[in-house]
Parts: C-alpha cells; structure tokens; sequence
C-alpha cells in the first residue's frame, strides 16, 4: 500500500513535468539519532519500484549523487545503480565524478559502473566538470570542511566552543593531521593551507589581509600556516571567507582529465541545483572551458567544446530541437568573441532575499544570447525580454532510453 501510495505521488509530480527524481543510495537509511532522511530514506525496493513508475512515463530521466564515486564503488551500489536504470530503462548520470592524478586507477574504477550497467541492460553517465570550479570556505557555517573526516567533532560544536577549541594547539594539530592524511580521501584538496587566499575579513585586526595568500602571512609571522589560517579566522569571529588552492590544476590532473573526454559515458558537466550558491561558482564553467580551448591548454577544439556543451547535454535529456542549429528548432543561440570570452574572478555578492550571499562570475566576451528567437543578453547585460519557459517532460523531451 505504501509503495502504491508513494507511485501515486511520483505519477502526479511526473505529470506536473519533473523529469525525475533524485536519491542517495546509501546502505544506512537513517542518521545518528535513527530518524528517516529523506534523500536517504527509500529502501532499495522502494526505489527500484519508483524507478519502474519512471520508465511508464515518456521524456523522463534519472540523477543522482553516490557515495561510491569517491571511493570506489560497494557491489551493492554497482548492481542496484545498475537495476535502477534497468528497471526504468532510463539513462542515470550521476554527479561528481572528481579525478586524482595521484590515485589514476580510481577514475576508471569509477567508471566501472557505466561498463557494468552497459553490460546488463542500463546505462550509467558520470558527470565530470572540464574546469577549476572557484569555491569558498568559511569555519563559521556548514562547507566542506565540515565533511573532512575527524572535523565534525570540532566544526559542529556551537561557536563559543568551537573557537575555543580551534585555539587549542592540540586541536589545531589534530584537524591538521586528520585533513592531510589519506583517510581525508576526495576531502584531502583542501588541505593545502598554505595557498588559502584570503577572501573578505571583518575585523580590524585583519584589515588588508584581503587578496593574500596563507603562506605568505605565516612567514610574515613566523609560524606554521595552518596556525596563521586559524589566527585570521578566530580574529573575524570564524566569519572569514577563505579560497582554497587547486592541487588539481596541473599538468598530471588535465592529462587524466583528457584521458577521460572521449569515453561516451563521460559528460563534461556538473551540477549541485544551487544547493551551494554561497561557496562555489559552477554556471561560469561554459565560459571558463571556451576560454582554456580557445586560449589556455586548447585541449579540444572549439566546435568540440561548443558540442559537449551543448548538442551533447540536449541528446542525453532528450531535449526537443535545442543543442543544434536548424531550421524548424528552437533559436537559442550565443554569439561570442573568440578573442575574449571567459569569465571574470568570482565574487561573493550579497543580493539574495535577506542579503544572503552567492558567488557569482560575471562573463567576458559574450556579445549576444538568444533564447526562442529574442535577444536576451547584449555584450554581458540582461536587455530585458524572458522568453523562456520551463520544460516539462513529454512535452519538451525525447525519451532516451538506456537500451
């Protein structure tokens, strides 16, 4: 009855035009104190069987985040993922597939669950970004560093505490140890203390401090980097936003990346729905891609990277007559100039209801985009007309089955 009752619900959303669900598919369906958690709380038969209501409905697909993508995939999450898509017979791509040069192996395990699926009826997509994404980090409210194992303990303590344990030099030692050795796993990027770039301050004792990096403040002061990081932070009431460095962005890194491009279950994307518009800029990376192919690594071609991201992401949702320019689909197109497109630094603003902050990044060299025919932006700038709409599934959409 309950499985009834929840296809129920799913049959309306679906007819409303989602395009799907999303789910965690952790084995532990509930958290530390045993309460239900709703990205978590379906057991592998309720998921499956909303996954059949799924695939009796036309244009629709399948997303979700799995734990596995980071550190390697259980058998159980290689054949359930894999049923998921079965049943519905839709494809699922999943997010973020994150490479390491150091760890190469790890990048074609993850991708073990698409040759997997292919092999028994599904197909998996992995979602990897084709860029640096410019993100922030702060010890005063809830970000990655939160999820650095053997951090919670400290980072969730109520701020009173928390300070007064980030002042205690074992504590400090203890965090520091914990993010640099390899059970940080994925979280391990951030432990490069040292080129933290300071990002807005709020004291006066960090007056100028804004633009500097970690490392130089610590010789500055003659002790360890990660003391100086948590020196400027405790002076700002925990406030400061900090800019990690990129241990990634380097030659070993863009080679597996590359590697990796030309495997038909890789799409150059990513995407967290907004869910982190205070501390990370991922909708600049079609601008950023363009400008390293036209000007920086040019590991693809232009006309490629104008098709990954484009008429590839539309194949792949099934999305009617966009992606391609012909006469009969829809006129969305962007005009930009070869010689200067990319996008600016991000930048927190605080323009949000409330005056709650988002990090965006404003573009270069985009002269002109259409969407529907009409003009919307003009050399960077909104011109005013919003002819778009939603798109709902069936309507708007193809069905791209997995098999």
């Amino acid at each position: 009855a309950e499985l009834e009752r929840l296809g129920r619900e799913l049959e309306t959303a679906i007819a409303a035009g989602a395009l799907g669900f999303s789910t965690d598919i952790s084995e532990s369906h509930m958290d530390g104190d045993g309460a239900p958690i709703p990205a978590k709380g379906a057991t592998p038969e309720e998921r499956l069987a909303l996954c059949a209501v799924v695939g009796r409905h036309e244009g629709t697909t399948l997303s979700g985040i799995f734990e596995g993508g980071s550190n390697g995939w259980s058998d159980f999450e290689l054949d359930h993922l894999t049923r998921m898509s079965a049943t519905a017979n839709r494809v699922l791509n999943w997010n973020l597939m994150v490479v390491d040069a150091s760890v190469p192996e790890r990048a074609r395990q993850q991708l073990g669950l698409s040759h997997h699926a292919r092999a028994h009826g599904g197909r998996i997509v992995a979602l990897l970004m084709p860029v640096i994404v410019p993100m922030n980090m702060s010890f005063s409210n809830y970000c990655a560093l939160f999820l650095i194992p053997g951090w919670r303990e400290t980072m969730a303590l109520p701020p009173a505490e928390r300070k007064k344990a980030l002042a205690d030099p074992a504590t400090r030692r203890q965090l520091e140890a914990t993010a640099t050795s390899p059970k940080a796993g994925m979280f391990r990027r951030l432990s490069d203390f040292a080129g933290y770039v300071i990002g807005d301050t709020y004291s006066a004792k960090n007056a100028g401090l804004k633009g500097r990096v970690v490392r130089d403040i610590a010789a500055e002061r003659g002790i360890a980097p990660f003391d100086a990081l948590i020196e400027v932070v405790l002076a700002d009431d925990l406030k400061t936003v900090l800019w990690p460095s990129a241990p990634d962005d380097d030659d070993a890194h863009w080679a597996l990346r590359k590697s990796l491009w030309d495997d038909p279950d890789i799409l150059l994307a990513g995407s967290d729905a907004g869910a982190h518009l205070d501390r990370m800029c991922g909708g600049s990376y079609p601008t950023q891609f363009l400008a390293d192919c036209l000007r920086g690594r040019r590991m693809m071609s232009v006309e490629r990277a104008v098709h990954e991201l484009s008429a590839k992401p539309a194949a792949l949702f099934g999305l009617r007559d966009r992606g391609i320019v012909r006469p009969g689909a829809h006129a969305d197109l962007v005009v930009f100039d070869p010689t200067s497109v990319g996008a600016a630094p991000a930048r927190l603003v605080n323009d949000l209801p409330g005056g709650c902050a988002r990090v965006t990044a404003d573009p270069i060299g985009m002269r002109h985009v259409f969407v529907n025919g009409v003009e919307t932006i003009r050399d960077g700038k909104v011109v005013g007309p919003t002819p778009g709409r939603v798109l709902r599934s069936g309507r708007d959409t193809l069905t791209v089955t997995a098999r």
